[in-house]
């Protein structure tokens, strides 16, 4: 292939505009989380966010859920530089000998900024915030997005190292040629998998690598296949890292799942166990029936009623938190009642907070359950 052909093709290497991928600071990141450096975790510091973190904790989870059942769930941002680092406090402890606004400082410690998220569809619902982790799940299972670009750009490299060994003691036409074909390939490929648009700095980093790798040539644009398998050696590195970062998120968004459909089972359990009482259990007593009882029985029943309340106050999350709390203030009533002996109005209201519950369980039903 003509030289004048190739030069069009294939980028000069000497003048390789780096700031097309990212800038010097977010590649020292890289290297140090590839080192094993663990980001430096920042939230802002606000009183919103103050408020979220001394919420209640689903256990297992990183999920925050408010005294009213709002749910709240972290997701963290990459952040190359903080600009105002007044505004934000670590999440973690700080290492010996380092103030948080030198971490910040710093052009190499990587920078993971937290946000929590509130689930509003739904009016906040625990079925929205399930929805809401089998989204970001969807990009992170086996055979989802994130997953098909890592196997991509592994069948990349494998196919670069096929090109430079095939390209061995070659003319300099058909050297020319083998990564002409190959550097278009990458190109397309980058394309196809949306990595020239990639917010994260590994992302970046790779496309770099592979792109510089694909073109066969060193930085001086001379023929260097060595250099080549140092750039595929270097992208298989941070292939490795991307894998095991996959691996974290999708772990920490099944626990979350999992603790979210522990706490709905829990919450949807209490007020099935309560429209029992109501129909059944606490109101099938003879004293609703008669209309009266003896003093020791009515302790009985003002117990259960009171222990109702206890597992009425565990219910958590929403759209059944609210109704717990209606409910609860019903049974205060219709404790009042009992102590008076009016077994009747306090039935009344049994009926009534039966039918509040069946409502909202009849709302979220789930297959397994009979109501």
């Amino acid at each position: 292939m003509p030289a004048e052909k190739e030069s069009r093709i294939l980028p000069e290497l000497s003048s390789w505009d780096k700031g097309k991928f990212l800038e010097e600071r977010e590649v020292n990141q890289v290297r140090e989380r590839l080192s094993g450096r663990l980001p430096l975790f920042v939230i802002k510091d606000t009183e919103k966010n103050r408020k979220i973190a001394g919420f209640w904790r689903i256990p297992g989870t990183s999920i925050r859920v408010s005294p009213e059942g709002d749910i709240f769930y972290p997701v963290w941002r990459e952040r190359v530089r903080i600009n105002k680092p007044e505004l934000y406090l670590p999440c973690s402890s700080l290492p010996r000998g380092w103030t948080f606004e030198r971490l910040l400082a710093s052009r190499r410690r990587p920078i993971s900024e937290v946000i929590f998220y509130q689930v509003k569809k739904d009016d906040g619902s625990v079925e929205a915030a399930i929805r809401s982790m089998d989204h970001i799940l969807e990009r992170y299972g086996q055979e989802e997005v994130e997953v098909k670009q890592v196997l991509a750009i592994r069948n990349q490299i494998e196919r670069a190292r096929q090109v430079l060994q095939e390209t061995k003691e070659v003319s300099k036409e058909e050297f020319e040629e083998g990564f002409e074909n190959l550097y278009r390939q990458t190109l397309r490929l980058m394309e196809e998998l949306g990595l020239n648009q990639a917010a994260l700095s590994l992302k970046k980093d790779i496309a770099r690598l592979l792109e510089e790798a694909s073109t066969g040539r060193n930085g001086l644009g001379r023929r260097n296949p060595l250099v080549v398998l140092k750039r595929l050696e270097a992208t298989e590195k941070r292939i490795e890292y991307r894998v095991n970062e996959i691996g974290f998120v999708r772990d920490k968004f099944l626990a979350n799942k999992a603790g979210l459909l522990a706490q709905r089972e829990k919450d949807r359990g209490v007020l099935i166990e309560a429209v029992h009482q109501f129909t059944s259990g606490l109101a099938g007593h003879e004293a609703f029936k008669k209309g009266e009882t003896t003093n020791f029985q009515r302790g009985i029943l003002l117990g259960i009623a009171g222990n109702l309340i206890y597992r009425l106050e565990q219910v958590r999350v929403k759209p059944y938190k609210p109704v717990a709390v209606e409910i609860i203030g019903q049974l205060v009533l219709a404790r009042e009642e009992m102590k008076k002996g009016n077994y009747r109005a306090a039935k009344e209201i049994f009926d009534q907070a039966s039918e509040r519950a069946k409502y909202v369980l009849k709302k979220f039903i789930l297959t397994q359950e009979v109501l």
